[in-house]
C-alpha cells in the first residue's frame, strides 16, 4: 500500500538544514554528517547550538534576543498576553539580579517561542509574580482565588507539553531542564520550599547526568565544563548558582553540588562581572562541599583536606588580585547602579569565602570560639553593605538625600570604606536603619538570584559582638525582598530565637537605634564559649506554617541535637 507524504512522519528534532530538505539528521555537533558529506552548510539546532561547518566555531546564537524571537502571534489568549508582557518588562530583570543572565534575559524568551511547555511554564511565573506585586488587601480573597486558578492552569498546560518530551535527545532534556528551573522559581515564590527543591534536586542530577563531567573525589564538587554551547551554559550557570545558594541553606545536598570549571584556573583578569561572579561561586562550592565532608568524617588530621584548604585559600587571595584589576578596566566602561552594586556584592561574598574556608576543618568544640578572630572580616561585610547600599540610592534618589539627617548625608556623601579605620567611622556615625528607610531602595518582592542577604546572615549567625550581629538582624528585618529559599524577616526571626539561647535575650530593642560598632564593642565578645550553638539550620514547611531551627548545643561537656519552633513566621 502506497503512503501519500501526507502520512509521512514528520521530525521534530535535527538541523535546521535537514529539516528543510526533509531528511533524517543524525543531529552531529557542531555540524551534522548530513550536511558535512553533501559540502551544505548546516544552519544548526536553533537555541540548542551547533551549525555552521565542522571547521569553524558553532553559529552564536547570543545576538537572538526576546524582540527577534517573539511568541507567534494568535498563540496566547488575552491573559496569558498580559502576563507574557510583564514578563518582559518586569520578571526577567527582577529574576536576572545584579548580574547579566543568560537564562533569564535571552534563553528562556528564545525557548518559549519554540516550546509550548516553557511558554505555559513563564506564563504561569509571571501571573504569580505579577499578582505578588500588585496585591491589593481590598479584595485579597477574590484575587488570589483568580490568580492561583490561572498560575495553575499554566502550570498544568506546562506539564501537559512537557509529557510529550519523553525521548532522552538533548533537544527533549533541554526543554525539561528549562522548564525544571521555572518550576523551581514558581515555588520558591509561592512558599513552597520543599516542593521548589525538589525539583531543583530533580533538575541537578539530570543535568549531571547528561553532561560530560570530570573525575572528582567525595570532597570536591563535580565539575561540569562549559562548551560552545549558548543554551548549555546558561543552564549550567544557573543551576551551579542556585545549587550552591540552596546548599548553603542546608536544602541540597554537598554531593550534588557542581562547578562550571577547576576553581584553580583563575584567569589573569576576568573579561566580565559574571565570569567573576562564577569563579567565585565556584571557590564557594568546593569550600562547602570540603567542610560538610569534614563534618561527616571528622578527621582532623586528613592532610589531603588540608591541602585542599591551603590551596583554596591561595586561590581566593588570587581571586581577589584579578577582581581588583579587573574592577579597574571595567568600571571606565560601566555606568553607576546595577554594575557598581554588583562589584562591591562580590567583595561582600570573597570576605565571606575567606572566613568559610578558614573555618572549615575545625572541629565542633572549637569551630564557634574560633569565628572570634574574624571580627575585622565581619566588619568588613557590614560596612562594604552600606556602601553598596549607598551606590544603589544615590544616584536613583539623588533627591531625595536633603531629606536625610546632616550626619548621615555626609556620611554618604563622603564615605570611604577602603581601610578597616575607615569602615569602622562610616559604622559608629552611621544607622544602617536610616538608610534602608530610603524610599523604595530596590523595590519589593522576589528574585531567584542571590544578593545581600545570605553573607549578613552569616555574620549575624556567626559573629558574637552584639552590636554586629545586632545591625545584621536589623537588615535582615528591614530587607524589602526574598531572595530564592533566603526571606529576610524570616531569618531575622530565626537570628532572635539564637539570640534567645546563646545571650538569654529575646528583645532586640528599638530597631532604630544603634549605631556599629563602638570601639569597646570590640574588646571582648559578650557570649562565652559555652553558652554558643553549633550546626544550625533552619527547617522551612511544606507550606505556610512554623520553621523549626535545628542546631547543637554543649550540655554537660557533650554536643547534642536540639529542635525548637520558631513561632513567628513571615512568607510575604
Amino acid at each position: 500500500m502506497h503512503i501519500g507524504p501526507s502520512l509521512k512522519k514528520k521530525t521534530k528534532t535535527g538541523c535546521k538544514t535537514c529539516k528543510k530538505r526533509r531528511v533524517k539528521c543524525d543531529e552531529g555537533r557542531p555540524a551534522c554528517r548530513k550536511c558535512v558529506s553533501s559540502s551544505r552548510v548546516c544552519d544548526g539546532y536553533g537555541i540548542w547550538g551547533g551549525g555552521g561547518t565542522p571547521y569553524g566555531p558553532p553559529q552564536s546564537h547570543r545576538a537572538l534576543s526576546v524582540y527577534c524571537t517573539p511568541v507567534p502571534v494568535g498563540s496566547l489568549g488575552d491573559e496569558e498576553q498580559v502576563c507574557f508582557d510583564w514578563l518582559i518588562k518586569r520578571t526577567a530583570k527582577k529574576f536576572a539580579g545584579l548580574f547579566k543572565s543568560d537564562f533569564w534575559e535571552t534563553l528562556i524568551f528564545q525557548a518559549s517561542a519554540q516550546e509550548p511547555a516553557v511558554r505555559h511554564a513563564v506564563i504561569a511565573l509571571a501571573s504569580a509574580h505579577r499578582f505578588e506585586q500588585r496585591w491589593d488587601p481590598r479584595s485579597a480573597v477574590s484575587k488570589t482565588v483568580y490568580n492561583e486558578r490561572f498560575t495553575l492552569q499554566q502550570y498544568n498546560k506546562a506539564i501537559q507539553h512537557l509529557r510529550a518530551h519523553t525521548s532522552q535527545t538533548g533537544h527533549s532534556l533541554r526543554v525539561a531542564l528549562i522548564t525544571c528551573m521555572l518550576f523551581v522559581t514558581l515555588e520558591y515564590l509561592r512558599g513552597q520550599y520543599q516542593r521548589g527543591s525538589a525539583h531543583l534536586r530533580y533538575g541537578m542530577r539530570l543535568l549531571s547526568n547528561i553532561s560530560a563531567s570530570t573525575s572528582h573525589s567525595t570532597m570536591t564538587p563535580k565539575i561540569l565544563r562549559r562548551e560552545q554551547d549558548f543554551a548549555y551554559n546558561a543552564l549550567v550557570d544557573t543551576y551551579a548558582r542556585l545549587g550552591i545558594q540552596s546548599a548553603m541553606f542546608g536544602h541540597i545536598p554537598s554531593d550534588m553540588c557542581f562547578t562550571t570549571q577547576d576553581p584553580q584556573t583563575t584567569p589573569y583578569i576576568f573579561s566580565s562581572l559574571p565570569e567573576a561572579r562564577r569563579s567565585l561561586d565556584n571557590h564557594l562550592n568546593t569550600i562547602h562541599c570540603l567542610k560538610r565532608y569534614f563534618h561527616d568524617t571528622q578527621s582532623p588530621n586528613n592532610q589531603e583536606m588540608i591541602a585542599l584548604q591551603t590551596r583554596i585559600l591561595e586561590d581566593l587571595e588570587l581571586w581577589q588580585k584579578v577582581y581588583t584589576a579587573t574592577i579597574t578596566r571595567l568600571e571606565t566602561h560601566t555606568t553607576p547602579g546595577r554594575d557598581k552594586t554588583g562589584y562591591i556584592l562580590l567583595r561582600i561574598y570573597h570576605e565571606m569565602a575567606k572566613i568559610m574556608a578558614s573555618t572549615c576543618l575545625i572541629p565542633h568544640e572549637e569551630l564557634e570560639i574560633s569565628f572570634d578572630s574574624y571580627t575585622e572580616n565581619f566588619i568588613t561585610i557590614m560596612s562594604n553593605f552600606l556602601t553598596m547600599w549607598k551606590s544603589w540610592t544615590m544616584p536613583n534618589f539623588q533627591a531625595d538625600l536633603t531629606a536625610l539627617p546632616a550626619s548621615l548625608r555626609n556620611v554618604l556623601e563622603h564615605s570611604n570604606t577602603d581601610s578597616i579605620e575607615s569602615s569602622l567611622d562610616i559604622l559608629e556615625n552611621s544607622s544602617i536603619n536610616d538608610i534602608l528607610q530610603i524610599p523604595d531602595c530596590g523595590g519589593n518582592g522576589f528574585t531567584v538570584e542571590t544578593g545581600y542577604i545570605p553573607p549578613l546572615y552569616y555574620t549575624a549567625l556567626k559573629c558574637r559582638i552584639p552590636s554586629v550581629r545586632r545591625q545584621a538582624i536589623r537588615v535582615l528585618r528591614a530587607a524589602p525582598h526574598r531572595e530564592g529559599v533566603w526571606n529576610g524577616p524570616l531569618l531575622g526571626d530565626v537570628l532572635d530565637e539564637i539570640i534567645g539561647i546563646e545571650e538569654g535575650i529575646h528583645d532586640l530593642g528599638d530597631p532604630a537605634i544603634g549605631f556599629l560598632p563602638r570601639p569597646g564593642d570590640l574588646v571582648l565578645p559578650r557570649v562565652p564559649g559555652e553558652m554558643r550553638i553549633s550546626d544550625v539550620r533552619v527547617i522551612l514547611p511544606h507550606d505556610v506554617g512554623d520553621v523549626c531551627i535545628g542546631y547543637r548545643k554543649r550540655v554537660g561537656g557533650e554536643w547534642v541535637c536540639r529542635r525548637r519552633v520558631v513561632q513567628s513566621v513571615g512568607f510575604g
